[in-house]
C-alpha cells in the first residue's frame, strides 16, 4: 500500500512538472510586455513664437510652434532607419485629416502634423512604430488664438504612452 502512495505522488509529480514546463515553453516565445512610459505634455504660445519640443522618445521627436496668425504647426521627425507613422486629425469643422507615412525614416524632412487649412481647434491620434519594435501612441489637441478665455494664444497638448 505504501509502495502505490509513492507511485501515485510520483505520477503527480512527473504530471505537474511536464505542466509548469509546457506553460513555461510557452511563454518564452511570447514577446513579454516592456515597462511603458505615460506621460502628458503642453505647449502654450503667442504668435511667432519659437518651436518647442513636446516629446522625444523611442526615436520619435514632435515639435510646435504658433505661425505668426496664431495658429499651431506641429512637425513630427524620425531618428529610426524606417518606421511607419499613422493617425488621424478631427478638426473643428469636422472634417478628418489622415496622417500616413509606411516609409518615415531619419531621409524624411518631417512631417506636419497640424492641417495646414480650416479649422485648427483640434484633436486626434497618432501611432508610431520603428523598425525595432518601439511603439509610441500619442493623443493630442490644439487650438488656434483666440483660445484659453480669449487669450491671443496657440496651444497643443495631450499625452503619451512609449514602449
Amino acid at each position: 500500500m505504501k509502495k502505490i502512495a509513492e507511485l501515485r505522488r510520483l505520477a503527480t509529480l512527473t504530471v505537474v512538472m511536464v505542466v509548469v514546463v509546457a506553460l513555461l515553453a510557452g511563454s518564452a516565445g511570447a514577446t513579454s510586455p516592456a515597462t511603458a512610459v505615460t506621460k502628458t505634455f503642453s505647449f502654450i504660445g503667442k504668435p511667432g513664437s519659437k518651436t518647442a519640443t513636446l516629446l522625444n522618445i523611442d526615436s520619435l521627436l514632435i515639435n510646435a510652434r504658433c505661425d505668426s496668425s496664431g495658429r499651431p504647426v506641429i512637425f513630427a521627425f524620425t531618428s529610426a532607419n524606417t518606421a511607419d507613422i499613422l493617425g488621424r486629425i478631427f478638426d473643428g469643422l469636422g472634417r478628418v485629416h489622415i496622417l500616413h507615412n509606411t516609409s518615415f525614416s531619419k531621409k524624411t524632412k518631417g512631417m506636419q502634423l497640424s492641417p495646414t487649412s480650416g479649422d485648427f481647434d483640434a484633436t486626434g491620434s497618432l501611432l508610431f512604430e520603428s523598425s525595432t519594435g518601439a511603439v509610441v501612441t500619442v493623443n493630442l489637441a490644439f487650438d488656434n488664438s483666440t483660445t484659453l478665455g480669449n487669450q491671443n494664444l496657440c496651444t497643443v497638448f495631450g499625452s503619451f504612452i512609449a514602449t
